[in-house]
């Protein structure tokens, strides 16, 4: 009796649209190494669907490509635009995390933008200045307040040595 129940209630959850699902965001990463020493992250993403709005889940930094930057590279810039062709995001703010602390000191708010690209330089919010960390754990981004479904932007992560 209750695998019944348990098949039926499967086939009528897989018999909604498709359009009434919320689909979490999600971000394509490619790694790109520079001839000339550095090394450049790009994330492009799509933010998240109706429920979801605009949100996109943290994004770590695959393995690999943080067997390349670990102690060898430093944390140089951060760059949020418009995906070219893509629904225009709403203000956002980014973060990118070392462990657990914002490399950016809170630099990255509204660092996305709806039609210009906008850059910063990692801070440190405790000396109250720009500093270049060196990378030596896992690198996390995050997102938050950007609110337009489906939302097209893309943010690049540059590492000199």
């Amino acid at each position: 009796m209750k695998k019944t129940i348990l098949i039926i209630a499967l086939a009528l959850a897989l018999m909604i649209p498709s359009s009434l699902w919320a689909a979490a965001g999600s971000c394509v990463q490619t790694p790109y190494n520079y001839a000339g020493g550095g090394f450049r992250v790009t994330l492009v993403c799509t933010g998240g669907t109706a429920g979801e709005t605009g949100t996109i889940p943290t994004q770590t930094i695959d393995t690999d490509t943080m067997l390349l930057l670990t102690g060898i590279y430093y944390l140089y810039q951060v760059e949020a635009k418009p995906t070219a062709g893509g629904t225009a995001p709403d203000a956002g703010d980014v973060a990118v995390l070392m462990s657990g602390v914002d490399q950016l000191g809170a630099k990255g708010v509204d660092l996305i933008h709806a039609t210009e690209t906008r850059a910063t330089f990692p801070y440190s919010a405790f000396m109250s200045s720009y500093a270049y960390p060196l990378v030596r754990s896992a690198i996390t981004v995050t997102v938050a307040n950007q609110i337009t479904a489906s939302a097209n932007f893309t943010i690049e992560l540059i590492f000199v040595r």
